[in-house]
């Protein structure tokens, strides 16, 4: 729905405000008029510009400190499971969630409380080394005590992250936090200038391969058929796939408004493009083996992940493709989010070129806050690859980083606004 992101009336600020087409609190009228388009009091505009508003509101508190107490959250903790391993040498710890408790979580100005049936948990603002969402749960990273997984299962996920990353950026002001995931990085923490070594070789990973012969023909079956299906089935255009090399390693990089982004990125090149996948989607077994065949290979994007920075540097020195989103996950609103500096750091290390990619539709065909989707027009266009000097980790400043960031940044904008 769309109240899991505008979780907060854009005129009073009431949170739990809708009700009936209006604002139980003012008693605003609100109309969504398509996926991307939301109309308040009359007031046309697009989602992201009532997001904005909700972001501006300032958090409530009680008289006790409390900020926001939650309905029913049910507890997971991590654990390791099975070691994956596919194409490529690829290998990594694949981990679930196991169920701990069922209860309420308290944000509070300095810590997170969590009161359950047989748990309880406080969580200090100041052991906190991550906080993101996937999809309605919220994932709490401590370096001493693990993740902490709270699934919201009556009310807005969306709505305690924001809300549990603003308390905790009042919480370290006037130090400001760029990044909250996969660790929180302030804007002091950047480098201005390269470490001072001896040697600054480039990255060099150990290759290995399990498989002594890969399915191509069934791994083009299958590329094959989701062709057919998607394109039978939704609106799609495809410009620029002759600036994919034929032959040789490359980094994919496209912006990201859908679940539909990788698999419709998948299918049209003639070459495979290899992604990451969240951790959680390799629970299954039918949908582990799917994601083996189509080539990914599993990520914790919550946390700095050496496994999959391996993994991508295997699959890359293996002379494939492969495929980032440098936002790190979907867009909320449509609008683009801020790059990993993770991946800026991983394009400049690689050095191998990089593709542009601009998808523009996404968002209405599959926006984030909905199950649904709709057949909408989308168009997918690929840009000549761009080379980035190698440079070395140690050597890596905050002036390259930005450097590398502004100029793809502008690219994939460039080819989402291009017609033709």
């Amino acid at each position: 729905m769309i109240t899991d992101l505008i979780y907060r009336c854009p005129v009073c600020g009431r949170f739990d405000w809708f009700s009936d087409g209006r604002c139980t609190g003012c008693g605003a009228e609100a109309k969504l008029v398509s996926r991307s388009m939301l109309s308040i009091n009359g007031k046309v505009a697009h989602v992201s510009y009532w997001y904005a508003g909700v972001l501006g509101f300032e958090l409530p508190r009680a008289v006790d400190g409390t900020i926001l107490r939650s309905r029913r959250v049910h507890l997971f903790r991590e654990t390791a499971r099975e070691i994956f391993k596919g194409p490529a040498g690829i290998t990594a710890t694949r981990f679930d969630r196991r169920p701990m408790d069922k209860g309420t979580l308290a944000l509070k100005e300095k810590q997170l409380v969590f009161s359950g049936g047989k748990i309880s948990e406080i969580i200090p603002f100041r052991s906190i080394r991550a906080v993101t969402i996937e999809s309605n749960t919220i994932i709490i990273v401590c370096p001493e005590r693990g993740a902490f997984f709270f699934d919201f299962l009556e009310e807005s996920g969306k709505k305690w992250e924001d809300c549990i990353q603003k308390a905790i950026s009042g919480y370290h002001a006037p130090e400001r936090i760029i990044e909250f995931c996969p660790r929180i990085k302030f804007a002091s923490d950047s480098r201005p200038a390269p470490v001072t070594e001896p040697v600054q070789r480039p990255v060099r990973i150990p290759e290995h391969q399990w498989y002594k012969k890969e399915p191509k023909i069934l791994i083009a079956i299958l590329k094959a058929v989701l062709k057919l299906i998607i394109t039978s089935v939704f609106r799609i255009r495809v410009t620029g796939l002759d600036h994919i090399p034929a032959t040789g390693p490359a980094i994919l990089v496209a912006n990201h408004a859908s679940f539909l982004d990788s698999i419709i990125l998948s299918v049209y090149p003639k070459r495979n493009i290899w992604f990451m996948a969240k951790n959680s989607q390799y629970a299954h077994p039918l949908m582990r083996r799917f994601l083996k065949l189509a080539r990914s290979f599993p990520v914790r994007r919550y946390t700095t992940d050496v496994q999959a920075v391996r993994n991508a540097f295997r699959v890359l020195q293996n002379g494939h493709i492969m495929g980032v989103f440098p936002e790190g996950e979907r867009n909320w609103d449509g609008k683009m989010m801020k790059f990993k500096q993770g991946t800026m750091r991983l394009i400049l290390a690689a050095g191998y070129p990089v593709i542009p990619v601009g998808i523009r539709g996404a968002y209405e065909l599959m926006p984030r806050w909905t199950t649904g989707i709709k057949r909408v027009p989308v168009t997918i266009s690929f840009g000549a690859p761009i080379c980035f000097d190698t440079v070395p980790i140690q050597a890596h400043t905050a002036a390259q980083i930005r450097f590398v960031t502004e100029t793809l940044r502008q690219r994939i904008k460039t080819l989402m606004k291009q017609e033709n």
